[in-house]
């Protein structure tokens, strides 16, 4: 039902400590740099990492790869975060159903996606409404997670980093949580053969999708939030998997692709 534009999911699923901004890509590593105010990362013991991208970027390959490949310690996925804050009896469900009504929920109190989805997606007020209700949720459920592996300690190999992947991460205000904002960029041209390719959609489905992600910040307006030093690296992820590996840890190890 979701998949013509977003998950719901997305929906439940700022600034941040000094910035340096690294863009990455095949012929210049780090050409582009800003900062600004953030406090000083050095007080957390264990960094995390947003990674955000658009459809057809690579963005989940390179969260995997940052894990598996590269000695991240987990990935944190926000849509799959977003699916506790939807739990019956949860705040977020209460707060969601007083101000869209009961007839959202289903007789298990659960959210009726159909439901909700045919409200928010009818009305650019609504869809903003649901936003504000449930992100802070998900915040709240990130941050818990995060403290949770501040109690630990990482497993042998792994470095104290999370990976955070969201598409939403500057919308959603959940910059305060991070250490670093990636961005993984791809052009247009290579977005629309994967998704052609790799997930069966036509041309037409495939440029709508990916046009109906224009509107989110650090994605449609990719160089004004490298500019302001809100994405603290770009990664051009439009080549091969090892090609991009090797970006992503080039970018690891370069102290200006986080926050300082």
């Amino acid at each position: 039902f979701f998949s013509s534009t977003m998950r719901l999911s997305n929906l439940l699923l700022v600034v941040a400590p000094s910035a340096v901004t690294a863009w990455v890509s095949q012929s210049s590593p780090a050409v582009a740099m800003t900062s600004r105010l953030r406090l000083p990362s050095s007080l957390h013991s264990v960094r995390v990492l947003g990674v955000c991208g658009g459809i057809g970027s690579g963005k989940s390959q390179a969260c995997k790869t940052l894990v598996e490949d590269l000695g991240c310690w987990a990935h944190l996925e926000a849509d799959t975060i977003a699916h506790k804050v939807y739990e019956p009896n949860s705040q977020a469900v209460k707060d969601i159903s007083q101000e869209f009504g009961s007839g959202i929920l289903n007789e298990n109190g659960q959210v009726d996606r159909k439901q909700l989805g045919a409200i928010v997606f009818s009305s650019a007020d609504k869809m903003s409404q649901l936003e504000r209700i449930v992100w802070p949720h998900v915040k709240t459920e990130i941050q818990a997670i995060v403290e949770s592996y501040r109690e630990q300690t990482p497993p042998e190999g792994k470095e104290p980093i999370l990976v955070l992947e969201a598409a939403v991460l500057v919308d959603a205000g959940w910059l305060d949580l991070l250490d670093g904002m990636w961005v993984i960029d791809v052009p247009t041209t290579v977005a629309l053969e994967r998704l052609q390719s790799q997930r069966g959609l036509s041309a037409e489905d495939a440029q709508t999708r990916i046009e109906a992600q224009q509107s989110r910040r650090g994605i449609g307006n990719l160089q004004d939030e490298v500019d302001k030093g809100v994405v603290s690296c770009v990664i051009t992820n439009d080549g091969s998997t090892d090609e991009l590996k090797a970006k992503l840890g080039k970018a690891l190890r370069d102290e200006a692709s986080w926050y300082h």
